[in-house]
């Protein structure tokens, strides 16, 4: 009986400290694009800023595009690897699309959740294959970012802080994916430690998370180092691909721009929309690439007039293909959200056992 009130206070607990922390993330997120909008807004010259719009040369937007795509399509050929070819490139392609515009719309980045949710939905993979894909997806995306970055700033000015940083971030990154690799090597040990620890609170939830633990780390000890590999190549083609989209993008507002300039936006921006903002980005994404330009002396209200046409073309056509998607999954908003919301406590509930 003891057990039983210690578990329910647990959850009671757990979900007061959910909820109270989701409250916390919407109000930072909100603060944060906020305080975005007013540093780069602060002094524009509004009328600047219609003429640069106004002279842009927009049909660099139909290379952009298709650079996207193609970039999105790496990206969905990655996951199929982390994934052990378990899953076609061209369902993994529309369900991407739709993370990324639930992303845009929704708070808290909902669409990853939704991504694990639909990954799961009639197929033989478990929740914590595709999560602990999604995992090393984010881990090898902020390493690709950072070697970008770190390729690029000799032609930076004043790159000296940002050298140390990317030694640091990189370093960190990659010792933890090495770490994390040798920990699903002692699997047994550690999830002993788990449910050991755990299970002081009460049996159950010794058996839910070392469970999870369970199907994490081998989820991961099943990758083998020779997909690892090919996964950080798809990587690197994911994030070049982008790249070039900006840069051709950016040569219809400043001609004549060196390639470096849209690596090291692309680069800047990824870093930037990685911390908590509102859905979409809003802000943040335009002061990354308000902040990275300005460093090549590139005026505000061209800067602006970029970020805001390159954030409108993605939100778009990320719209577009996550339509799409939906109609393919047979799915909708609604539902989805719903759904999710029931995967994840099934997924705590059977420790990544989903199917």
């Amino acid at each position: 009986m003891c057990e039983i009130f210690q578990y329910r206070l647990g959850i009671i607990f757990s979900r007061k400290v959910f909820a109270m922390k989701t409250r916390w993330q919407i109000v930072v997120g909100i603060l944060v694009s906020g305080v975005a909008l007013v540093a780069i807004l602060h002094g524009i010259s509004w009328g600047d800023v219609g003429r640069e719009m106004a002279n842009g040369n927009y049909w660099w937007l139909i290379p952009f595009v298709l650079l996207e795509g193609l970039s999105l399509w790496a990206r969905a050929k990655r996951w199929k690897v982390l994934l052990e070819d378990r899953m076609e490139t061209s369902r993994l392609f529309w369900l991407t699309g739709i993370s990324y515009h639930l992303s845009n719309i929704l708070p808290l980045r909902i669409g990853e959740v939704v991504k694990i949710y639909l990954a799961t939905k009639n197929s033989e993979i478990r929740g914590m294959q595709v999560v602990s894909s999604v995992l090393l997806e984010r881990m090898i995306d902020v390493v690709v970012v950072f070697l970008m970055l770190f390729a690029v700033l000799p032609f930076v000015p004043y790159p000296s802080d940002l050298i140390g940083l990317t030694y640091w971030v990189v370093g960190l990154v990659s010792g933890g994916m090495v770490a994390l690799f040798l920990v699903a090597r002692k699997r047994e040990v550690m999830v002993g430690i788990v449910r050991r620890i755990c299970g002081y609170l009460s049996g159950k939830l010794g058996r839910v998370m070392g469970n999870g633990v369970d199907q994490l780390l081998l989820s991961i000890q099943r990758i083998s180092m020779g997909r690892l590999v090919k996964a950080f190549l798809l990587g690197f083609v994911t994030w070049l691909t982008a790249a070039l989209a900006s840069y051709v993008l950016l040569l219809g507002f400043l001609p004549g721009k060196s390639l470096y300039v849209g690596i090291f936006v692309t680069a800047i921006v990824a870093l930037g929309i990685a911390i908590p903002s509102v859905p979409g980005s809003l802000g943040l994404w335009e002061a990354a690439t308000v902040g990275a330009l300005a460093i090549f002396g590139v005026r505000k209200e061209i800067a602006l007039s970029y970020a805001v046409a390159m954030h409108l073309a993605i939100f778009i056509q990320m719209m577009v293909l996550g339509m799409i998607g939906l109609y393919r999954e047979g799915e909708n908003i609604k539902h989805l959200a719903k759904d999710a919301r029931q995967f994840l406590a099934i997924l705590k509930n059977d420790g990544g056992r989903v199917a």
